[in-house]
């Protein structure tokens, strides 16, 4: 009976060992409990209160996080906007300005035709003639024929075939105006230059000025004012073309920040859009015929190779203005009379003849691309209208045929920029070969 009690004893005690055990806490060190939440299984489950043991035996709660993190989408990332300097083409260049043109009358010879004195009347002497019958067929006194020519009282002695001079003739003068020249004056009487230098005791190439009395000489027959129409460039600027103005640029949209917990990626940026294209310059109005002279740079270069010198000789006169209301529209060239004319360039005869006041027998080429050539004061003329001329074949022989007082040239080069213009003088030096 002792025996079993003491066994009995040692188990219950042993048990009470092993329990202890399995409850024992060192003091001082805090129970590590997770963070996270557990799931407890089966052989987790706390003790129900009739199998708990003694103590404390009661297992910890369960750890539940201290905020509940939620997840959602990230907010949309701002487009981007362009730059003005992307987007902002430069303004197109300005146009061209418009041409257009006009027609315009020009009047030349418009000054006034006076009564002047004419030069002297002349008497020759014949046999029985007297002073005093010369006189009345003068129409005037025997003592004023006796003055104008110095003869001597009481006598009056004269011969046959001398000549006297009897009082200033009545004739017509022409008061020159502004802008007028010999040729133009000319050409109102009917007349031609020399006939008028003559008239006047004085030079083809002299200076008139506005108020001058020219003498008309016999037979002129006044025809009006020489009128001549020609178109005259107007030039206009074209309307500006509207510039385009830079786009103000957008207002940035708004954006919600992102929660503190959730720190977002950096943005990726979007690309940049390709700057607008460059307009293309704008096409040039289209040409219209020009009736001025060419500049000189032009001339030359449309020019270059083209002609020959029609005859080499010294300069007697070079082209441009020659004082006030004279010009030379060519070039004369010193030469021998019956010196050979070549032609300056292949092309057509247009003109032939003597007709053109001032110049004689002269003869007008016209060639390719718009350009007549002119020779004029020729002793002979060699070939005939609408004859095809080839470069250097001989036209004719120089002489002084016009209003010239020595064998000449008078050689002239003429170019129109399109058909539909009229041939312009322009400076023979910039064509022919220095």
């Amino acid at each position: 009976m002792t025996h079993f009690l003491s066994r009995t004893a040692l188990v219950l005690l042993a048990s009470s060992a092993l329990v202890a055990c399995s409850t024992y806490q060192a003091e001082g060190v805090e129970q590590v409990r997770p963070n996270f939440p557990v799931r407890q299984g089966p052989a987790m489950q706390s003790p129900s209160p009739a199998t708990q043991p003694p103590g404390d035996m009661t297992p910890p709660p369960a750890a539940q996080p201290t905020s509940p993190i939620e997840s959602r989408p990230l907010d949309p990332l701002p487009q981007a906007q362009p730059r003005p300097s992307d987007s902002y083409a430069p303004p197109p260049p300005p146009p061209p300005p418009v041409q257009e043109y006009e027609t315009i009358t020009r009047t030349t010879a418009t000054g006034q035709v006076v009564d002047a004195d004419g030069p002297p009347q002349t008497y020759t002497v014949a046999a029985g003639d007297t002073v005093y019958g010369i006189a009345r067929k003068l129409s005037t006194t025997r003592d004023q024929l006796a003055t104008d020519n110095n003869l001597s009282a009481p006598n009056y002695v004269i011969q046959p075939g001398q000549v006297l001079k009897g009082p200033s003739s009545k004739t017509k003068a022409y008061v020159v105006a502004s802008g007028d020249t010999l040729f133009a004056i000319a050409r109102r009487f009917s007349v031609n230059g020399l006939a008028i230098a003559d008239a006047n005791d004085m030079e083809l190439n002299d200076v008139i000025r506005p108020g001058q009395r020219l003498l008309l000489p016999e037979g002129f027959r006044d025809t009006g004012p020489v009128t001549s129409t020609v178109r005259v460039p107007v030039t206009r600027s074209a309307p500006a073309a509207p510039v385009p103005s830079a786009p103000a640029p957008a207002a940035p949209p708004v954006t919600t920040p992102p929660p503190p917990a959730v720190r977002p990626p950096a943005p990726t940026p979007a690309p940049r859009p390709a700057p607008a294209p460059t307009p293309a310059p704008a096409q040039p109005a289209p040409i219209i015929p020009s009736t001025r002279t060419p500049a000189d740079a032009q001339v030359a270069q449309l020019g270059r190779g083209r002609f020959i010198w029609p005859l080499r000789g010294d300069m007697l006169s070079t082209f441009g203005p020659k004082g006030t209301g004279q010009r030379n529209d060519g070039v004369n060239i010193r030469a021998r009379s019956g010196e050979t004319v070549r032609a300056a360039a292949a092309g057509d005869v247009v003109y032939a003849g003597d007709q053109v006041p001032g110049f004689g027998n002269l003869v007008l080429i016209k060639h390719a691309d718009g350009w007549v050539t002119a020779y004029g004061h020729l002793a002979r003329i060699d070939v005939k209208m609408q004859d095809k001329i080839s470069q250097g074949q001989q036209i004719g022989q120089a002489g002084a045929t016009g209003e010239v007082g020595e064998p000449q040239l008078h050689f002239e080069v003429r170019f129109a920029p399109t058909p539909q213009d009229r041939a312009r003088p322009i400076d023979p030096m910039l064509v022919l070969p220095q």
